[in-house]
């Protein structure tokens, strides 16, 4: 690539990034203005779609040393500037991509890389009562319950809400409330403590609590925000962890099949193996992991946002390895992913990405920016490279 078009190439990243000066930015209108072509393909870019490339083509690119000379021209460390784009609303195109663009002859038809029109996950849910009857669960459909006498259980666009008065007696009756994947939902417990189930999610709970503990059961992921009670204690049962609260926000994960993470947001919470040993009190921005082979618990600080970015409408792929990006993303999307071999799974990614969006958008962020191929064929993905 000429210098000027390496040039374009570095104008058009400081543009995106927002770091821009007025002179950088007359640079490139006055190249912008040069050339119709020159413009489309910025708006191509600018906007984030119809990105077409070849992939014989992608694979000549030496990303290493175009990064190099990114870097040396901008005057700052890859890992400062990765930190800078983490938090825009969405991920940024890399350069590797604007360079096939303006290595492709543009006279060729390009080949186009099609995605199934694969829509993001939304509010749904399944509740399973005390008597084995299920009711579907839709956010915005608006009705009345059953569930129980004294207890009102009302569904909306709020999610689900249980409310009765006091604490039940006697044998107490449980409800689950299931999320498939592709799917999501609110409930508030009868203590008025609320659950943010994410996809492929379980709660079990009492219809009404007793009067010496709270306790629910969970399978999945779920953000918590409890109520307090200092005279009745709130438990959460996880895939083999005991998790005592104090009156806090939490973040539980079980779908890792060889940890459960919990992450405290603010308030504290104690820790333990269900079958018993110490209590690891946890502090806010503290991560709690539960290896399932040793029941052994570690505690330590990290930043929080990655672990509850979901509830907020966004994926945090901080350094995740390919496998656990696509193992994310095949709950919430609701779709299966081959690997043309095991070592695609050890790939690792670094992006922010709005978590309603289509899920073209992600992948075209990921095959630009590690150089992998995805195609789709029904709700399959596979990945090759």
């Amino acid at each position: 690539m000429d210098d000027c078009k390496f040039r374009m190439v570095e104008l058009m990243h400081l543009y995106l990034s927002g770091v821009i000066t007025d002179e950088e930015t007359r640079e490139l209108q006055e190249w912008l203005d040069a050339a119709p072509e020159n413009k489309r393909m910025f708006d191509k870019v600018r906007a984030g779609k119809d990105i077409v490339y070849r992939y014989k083509m992608h694979k000549k690119v030496d990303h290493k040393a175009a990064y190099g000379r990114f870097e040396k021209r901008v005057g700052i460390k890859r890992r400062i500037f990765r930190l800078c784009l983490k938090y825009a609303a969405i991920l940024l195109l890399p350069l590797g991509v604007i360079f096939v663009m303006l290595r492709t002859n543009r006279q060729e038809t390009p080949e186009v890389v099609t995605v199934a029109d694969i829509l993001p996950g939304e509010a749904k849910a399944m509740l399973i009562l005390a008597d084995g009857k299920s009711v579907s669960l839709q956010h915005d459909t608006a009705r009345d319950i059953t569930v129980g006498d004294g207890v009102n259980v009302t569904n909306s666009g709020n999610g689900i809400v249980y409310s009765g008065r006091g604490k039940g007696m006697g044998n107490l009756q449980y409800n689950t409330l299931r999320t498939p994947r592709g799917g999501e939902y609110k409930i508030t417990l009868s203590d008025g403590s609320i659950v943010q189930l994410n996809s492929a999610t379980q709660l079990k709970f009492p219809v009404t609590f007793d009067s010496e503990k709270r306790e629910v059961y969970l399978s999945g992921e779920a953000f918590f925000e409890v109520a307090k009670d200092s005279e009745c204690p709130f438990y959460v049962i996880a895939d083999g962890v005991r998790i005592r609260v104090y009156g806090t926000s939490f973040n539980v994960n079980t779908h890792d099949k060889e940890r459960v993470r919990t992450v405290l947001v603010e308030g504290a919470i104690g820790l333990k193996a269900e079958n018993g040993g110490q209590e690891y009190r946890m502090k806010p921005s503290q991560l709690g992991e539960f290896r399932r082979t040793d029941a052994s618990i570690d505690v330590r600080t990290v930043d929080i946002e990655p672990y509850i970015a979901w509830k907020n409408g966004f994926f945090v792929f901080e350094n995740l390895s390919m496998e656990q990006i696509m193992n994310t993303l095949s709950l919430w999307y609701d779709v299966d992913v081959i690997y043309a071999n095991e070592q695609l799974k050890k790939l690792h990614f670094t992006g922010h990405v709005k978590r309603y969006e289509k899920i073209d958008n992600i992948l075209k962020a990921i095959e630009s920016a590690i150089g992998v191929t995805f195609s789709v064929q029904d709700r399959t993905i596979s990945i090759s490279k």
